[in-house]
């Protein structure tokens, strides 16, 4: 815990205004409260109705699940929901060649974990009723829509449309972070530079039962429309996410749940022996959108609204888990000292810290998908070829590890 901030005038009524209350808001609202920031989350959907808090599960690394851990959001409900992954294996559909890590190679007693995104925000919601000793409450507007911002030389006022009658309001604080997603208004409202790339692809994500016991293991299936993620999760039951191309895409969604059980088993080589009791599929065309630059005057903007990546990996959350880590440390007091969230000087500071990591773990996504997207003649073995290469190289082996639990 750090000194409690301390800002320059009383004529705010916040330090920070994060708009976005899912996933990477929610925690980084967690975050700065521990510090003892004032923090309101601007979100336009009730809790029950939350996107980012559905049905859906997310492979949080080792490093990542542990930082979760020090802001008290590993409780007992959440823990018992969540299957720890002991190995991942990373294969070339029809070619020789695996590439292999385990938990006990790497020293860890889990390479990451895959949580139930409803049990994170059900945390969320208990603590922000219950707030720990010494941590600020997070106040949540909701539901509340961000329309504007203006920003001056000591602030930022926001404007909003809140509550069923959509009546305007205004809140003025030190900093604004854009965590809502990626089309997110904020950035588009401060003329923020995007990048895109349109991969052709769309995921279907699903849960299943698998006929063996996953036994803690992770697959990335490689085909030339996509990878194919197998997924260890709680109660014997593994998550799908399957990436195709559009035409591909568009075919799966048309067939019955037997019959894409069928399907995916086929693609993934029969290893876990097919797969029952598949849960309603969702699907999600998959794009690269990154922002030119993370922050500008008072304003950060994290999370998917910074870099939307490929979930080929499962490099997403982590990533974002990093931005969250990064930013609250730089915002922390100075022994006391008082201290504008808004400081140029830090958001600079925090801007160097992530510029690198969004560089290396873009062109490892984004490579991922073109080169194993190939389909050339001799590609396929020449894929294995590497692939058990790589496994017996200890040198890139050991950065994919590192990767793979977390650790930029």
């Amino acid at each position: 815990m750090s000194e409690t901030p301390q800002t320059y005038q009383t004529s705010f009524d916040t330090d920070v205004v994060i708009v976005g209350g899912g996933m990477v808001g929610g925690v980084l609202a967690r975050a700065l409260a521990a510090d003892g920031w004032g923090v309101e989350v601007i979100e336009p959907r009730h809790p029950d109705e939350s996107a980012s808090f559905d049905r859906r599960l997310t492979a949080v690394a080792d490093a990542g699940w542990q930082y979760l851990d020090t802001l008290g959001l590993v409780d007992v409900p959440l823990a018992a929901a969540t299957e720890a992954i002991r190995e991942v294996r990373v294969f070339d559909r029809g070619h020789f060649g695996l590439t292999r890590i385990t938990a006990r190679s790497a020293g860890v007693a889990a390479l990451g974990y895959v949580m139930p995104n409803r049990a994170l925000g059900e945390r969320l919601e208990a603590l922000r009723m219950d707030p720990p000793s010494g941590a600020a409450a997070v106040v949540y507007r909701r539901p509340a829509r961000y329309q504007e911002h203006v920003t001056d030389a000591d602030g930022v006022t926001v404007t909003l449309r809140e509550g069923a009658d959509e009546r305007v309001t205004t809140r003025r604080a030190r900093l604004l972070v854009a965590a809502d997603g990626a089309e997110s208004s904020v950035r588009g409202q401060a003329g923020m530079d995007v990048r895109r790339r349109q991969y052709d692809q769309v995921a279907t994500v699903t849960t299943a039962v698998s006929a063996r016991p996953h036994e803690g293991v992770a697959f990335e299936c490689f085909t030339t429309g996509g990878p194919l993620a197998v997924l260890p999760a709680a109660d014997g039951r593994v998550s799908l996410v399957w990436v195709a191309r559009r035409e591909e895409a568009a075919r799966l969604a048309e067939l019955d749940d037997a019959s894409f059980a069928r399907s995916a088993n086929k693609t993934f080589g029969h290893r876990l022996g097919g797969f029952s009791a598949i849960t309603s599929r969702v699907q999600y065309p998959l794009n690269l959108v990154t922002a030119a630059e993370p922050v500008s005057e008072r304003l950060v903007v994290l999370g998917n609204a910074a870099h939307a990546l490929h979930p080929v990996a499962g490099q997403g959350f982590n990533l974002c888990l990093r931005d969250i880590r990064d930013l609250s440390r730089v915002l922390r007091a100075d022994r006391g000292a008082p201290v504008d969230p808004g400081d140029p000087v830090r958001l600079a500071r925090y801007r160097s810290l992530r510029i690198a990591d969004y560089r290396r773990t873009i062109r490892l996504t984004d490579g991922l998908v073109r080169g194993f997207s190939l389909d050339l003649p001799g590609l396929g073995p020449l894929r294995g070829g590497m692939l058990s290469m790589f496994d017996g190289f200890l040198p890139l082996k050991n950065r994919l590890v590192r990767a793979t639990r977390g650790l930029a």
